[in-house]
C-alpha cells in the first residue's frame, strides 16, 4: 500500500506524471487488491493530467472488477448499441 500512497502524495503535489509512472511501472508487480487501488490512483492522475485516453484505460480495467465503481461510470456508460442488446422483458 505505500505505492498508492506515493501515488496520491504525487497527485497532491500536482505532479500527475510522476503519479502515472509510478503506477504503469508498479502495477505489473501488485496483488489483485493493491492493483485496485493503485489503479484508482491512476485514474485520478490521469482525469487530473487531463489524459482522457489514459483513464478511460484504468476505467476499463476497473470495470472489470467492480463495474459499479461511481468514479468508472463517465467511461463506461452504455452505448447504444449496448441498450438495443439489453433485455427489458421480465
Amino acid at each position: 500500500m505505500e505505492t498508492v500512497l506515493q501515488a496520491a502524495q504525487l497527485r497532491a503535489k500536482g505532479q500527475h506524471d510522476e503519479a502515472l509512472a509510478l503506477v504503469d511501472a508498479t502495477l505489473p508487480t501488485l496483488a489483485d487488491q493493491e492493483r485496485f487501488m493503485l489503479m484508482l490512483q491512476g485514474l485520478y492522475a490521469a482525469e487530473e493530467s487531463a489524459n482522457t485516453a489514459k483513464a478511460a484505460a484504468f476505467a476499463r480495467e476497473l470495470a472489470a472488477l467492480e463495474p459499479n465503481l461511481v468514479s468508472i461510470q463517465p467511461y463506461v456508460a452504455l452505448e447504444a448499441e449496448d441498450i438495443v442488446s439489453l433485455d427489458f422483458k421480465r
